[in-house]
């Protein structure tokens, strides 16, 4: 098993088709389960702060989809969307994972969100169609979205608090 850890953030590879990503934020469950699943969150902190967001939706609900669409400051877009499977609020989640430039490369992930004394660990495990999409993946630059992202979410939920 390989594992990486970028400030808070801790990304694992348990197997050639898996990525584990952990994360703890400084706020409660249920606050880190909403900013994660509401539109008029998600758009404040996911994706590079170098972008805006465009498109932000979701239909929270097993056989719903959500799609964000990502814009540069050259004006290029990039879509990532996927299905919902499992809504266990404010618990699980399992949902496809996919970017619309590389269509039929969607991972499937469970993201957990774990409380401990007022504090919500966040772990999203996905599973890659093969050991190539994984990395793919991995090197594509998803690591510097996700520091930025992450570090973007844990300064948002401070104002909700």
């Amino acid at each position: 098993m390989i594992q990486m850890q970028y400030n808070e953030t801790i990304l694992t590879l348990p197997s050639d088709r898996e990525l584990v990503i952990t994360r703890q934020f400084n706020a409660p469950r249920c606050l880190v389960f909403e900013a994660w699943t509401k539109p008029e969150h998600v758009m404040h902190w996911w994706g590079l702060s170098s972008m805006t967001m465009s498109v932000c939706e979701i239909d929270l609900r097993p056989g719903g989809a959500y799609r964000f669409v990502l814009r540069d400051a050259d004006g290029n877009e990039y879509g990532f969307g996927g299905k919902y499977y499992e809504i266990m609020p404010p618990e699980r989640l399992v949902y496809t994972d996919g970017f619309e430039g590389l269509p039929g490369h969607e991972a499937i992930v469970t993201t957990t969100f774990e409380e401990q004394g007022g504090k919500t660990t966040v772990i999203s495990h996905s599973l890659y169609q093969s050991a190539e999409d994984r990395d793919g993946h991995i090197h594509s630059g998803m690591e510097d979205g996700l520091k930025d992202s992450y570090a973007r979410l844990d300064k948002y939920l401070a104002t909700l608090l």
